[in-house]
Order: structure tokens, then C-alpha cells, then sequence
């Protein structure tokens, strides 16, 4: 097969013309049939070899060495049939034609050889000029199936190299909009890394799918950009909040959700919209900004509502001292006044109650992002 252009500075196989050679493994038990058909396929310059028993011919063909194979049909120990459905069920060599030398007359052998997968067949006595171009013609069309296979391939490994490409600028955009927060208050950083790993911990647990888990992972990271519009003096304000101030935090999921929504083409940016604008949504309809209740939630945000509350009841802020996992536990499962177990959804709750020495370990750790 001829090489003579490139596409996307990758060698691309170009077609040869009709002068084409090949391959060829010639496997008849009668050494004489074998080397007068090797000997007739030399002069047309094709490469050949002569085996005597289908034992060798599957030997050779799983090396990858033939273009085509010219089968005998009857050949002690194993048949033709017997060599052919092997050849064929191989998916290292089913794509090897199949010439099959029959009896003239034989209509059974040929049907046979057809539902096993035989691209053609010869009768004997052989006529020398019509082995030549029946072996020419198959090996010209082996020669476009390979062609298109390689395309194929070429194409199939620039489409996911593109893919992951955009994977990559859609994750780095996650990381630049979640560290928006951070130039105001710089334990952010970590709180943001945790909610990102105890959300996709959460989500596991639950049961879901390891597409749902990577998205939610690195929604969760975006669930509080928000918070772009609330002065550092508020975040950081050592006593309580005014109701003018409350008011102004309690925008912030309508507007983290504003600023993730216009980009639909992300999945991880799209689910970062839905995280933003529910997780501070209650199953009770107690939360904010809109008071839905129950399944009107979506699952992320009913996952890292429960996570995001976790992370604060553990961590140490301007206006409390942080609390241990067990407090931590005790609050969410039993309440305290502020934080009510009729706030989480009854499932993700029940996960939390059986597994939540997975997120203490998580949080301990306090694992950075990659």
C-alpha cells in the first residue's frame, strides 16, 4: 500500500493502483496443488506460502502474516470448513478474504462456505488466469476495507483527542470561575476542594453512575461563585448579618446559576448552573432562593446541600469555632435549632448516616483539587 500524503501531519495510507500485490498463504495437503498455486501467484509477484494442514495456516494467520488465504476444502485432520469458521471467528484474522477451492458442480460446499464467511470460491481443475484475478480482485478490495479501517481509526483517535482537548479548557474554566471566590476569603480555597470531593463521595455512595459522579464533582467546586457579588466585610463579618445583608447573600444562588447557565455546551458547567441555583434548597420547602420541596430539587443540589452543611458545621469561621465530625453528625441527623434532619432528602440522609466515616476521612484529609 502506497504512502504519499498526510492528514493532520499524520501518515495517511493512499490507495495503489491496479497492479496491486499481496500476501498470500496457499493451504492444501497435497504439497503439489500448494506449490503449482504459489508458483503461478509468484509470477504475478505476489508473496506466498504453502502450508498442508489448517493447524498451520491458523498458526500463520495469527501472526498477522497473510493478505488472503486460498483454502482446500477436503484436508485431513481439519477441514476447510473447520479452518475457515476459525479464521472467521477470530477477530485478529476475520478479516482475511477467503478463497475456497471447491468440486465444479458442488453447490452444498459453496453455501456452507458462504454462511461461514467465504468471500469466493474456485473450482478445480484451476484455471490459471481466473486464480490470478480473482485473488487480484479480492486483495484490491482487502486493500479498501483496510483503507477505510485506518481512516477510521485516524478519525476515531483525533475525535477523542479533540474531545478530551475541550474536557480540559471545560475544566480549567471550573477552576478559574470556583477561585473567583477565594480573593475575598482565602479558606474558600479548601472549603471549595472539599465540597468537590465530599459531593462526588456522596454521590458514589448513592449509587450513581461514574458520569454523574465526575460532573458532580466538579459542579459542586462552582456551587457558591454566586458569592462574587457579596462584599468580603459580609462574608467575613464576625457577628450577625443585617436583613439587608442576609437579604444580599441569599442572592447568591439566583446569581451563580445567572453566571453558569449561558454555557449549555459544558455537561460539568451545565450541572454547575443546577448546583448553584438548589443548594440551599430545603426537602422541607424551607429553603432558598425559590422554596421548592421534595423531588422539585434536583438530586445535586439534595447532595450538596447536605455536604455543604457538613463542611461548615466542621469548619472554623470569623463568626464560630469549628465543631468535630460527631457534632457534626449529631446536627445533621437530630438537629440543632438551626439545621433540621426535615431539611435533607430522607435518602441521602439515610447514605450520610451509614457512611459518613467516608466524608470524616475526606475532610480530615482536606484534599486539594489536581
Amino acid at each position: 500500500m502506497a504512502r504519499d500524503s498526510t492528514f493532520n501531519n499524520e501518515v495517511v495510507p493512499v490507495l495503489a493502483d491496479s497492479r496491486i500485490r499481496g500476501r498470500v498463504l496457499i493451504v492444501d495437503d497435497e504439497k503439489s496443488i500448494g506449490n503449482y498455486i504459489s508458483a503461478l501467484l509468484q509470477k504475478n509477484g505476489h508473496q506466498t506460502r504453502a502450508v498442508t494442514s489448517g493447524f498451520e495456516a491458523i498458526a500463520i494467520a495469527d501472526e498477522g502474516w497473510p493478505d488472503l488465504v486460498v483454502l482446500d476444502l477436503v484436508m485431513a485432520d481439519m477441514d476447510g470448513f473447520e479452518t475457515a469458521r476459525r479464521l472467521k471467528s477470530n477477530p485478529q484474522t476475520a478479516h482475511i478474504p477467503i478463497v475456497m477451492l471447491t468440486v465444479l458442480g458442488d453447490r452444498e460446499s459453496r453455501l456452507r462456505g458462504l454462511e461461514i464467511g467465504a468471500e469466493d470460491f474456485l473450482t478445480k481443475p484451476i484455471d490459471p488466469a481466473e486464480l490470478v484475478i480473482r485473488v487480484r480482485n479480492l486483495l484490491r478490495l482487502k486493500e479498501y476495507g483496510d483503507f477505510l479501517s485506518n481512516m477510521n481509526h485516524l478519525l476515531d483517535r483525533q475525535v477523542r483527542q479533540k474531545t478530551a482537548e475541550l474536557r480540559g479548557c471545560h475544566i480549567e474554566t471550573i477552576f478559574a470561575l470556583a477561585r473567583v471566590v477565594e480573593f475575598k476569603d482565602h479558606e474558600n480555597a479548601r472549603h471549595i476542594s472539599r465540597i468537590a470531593h465530599l459531593s462526588r463521595a456522596m454521590a458514589e455512595i448513592l449509587g450513581m453512575a461514574p458520569g454523574y459522579t465526575e460532573s458532580i464533582f466538579y459542579a459542586s467546586a462552582m456551587h457558591d461563585i454566586g458569592k462574587v457579588i457579596v462584599p468580603a466585610a459580609i462574608l467575613l463579618k464576625p457577628g450577625p448579618l443585617t436583613p439587608e445583608e442576609m437579604a444580599l447573600v441569599r442572592r447568591h444562588p439566583e446569581v451563580g446559576a445567572e453566571i453558569l447557565a449561558a454555557h449549555t455546551a459544558s455537561p460539568f458547567l451545565t450541572m454547575g448552573a443546577e448546583v448553584a441555583a438548589s443548594h440551599h434548597e430545603c426537602w422541607d420547602g424551607s429553603g432558598y432562593p425559590k422554596g421548592v420541596s421534595g423531588e422539585r430539587i434536583p438530586l445535586s443540589g439534595r447532595i450538596v446541600l447536605l455536604c455543604d452543611r457538613y463542611d461548615a458545621i466542621r469548619s472554623k469561621r470569623p463568626y464560630k469555632e469549628a465543631k468535630s465530625h460527631e457534632e457534626a453528625v449529631r446536627i445533621l441527623t437530630t438537629g440543632d435549632g438551626r439545621s433540621d434532619p426535615e431539611h435533607f432528602d430522607p435518602d441521602v440522609l439515610a447514605a450520610f448516616r451509614r457512611f459518613n466515616g467516608r466524608l470524616e476521612e475526606i475532610f480530615e484529609t482536606n484534599a486539594l483539587l489536581q
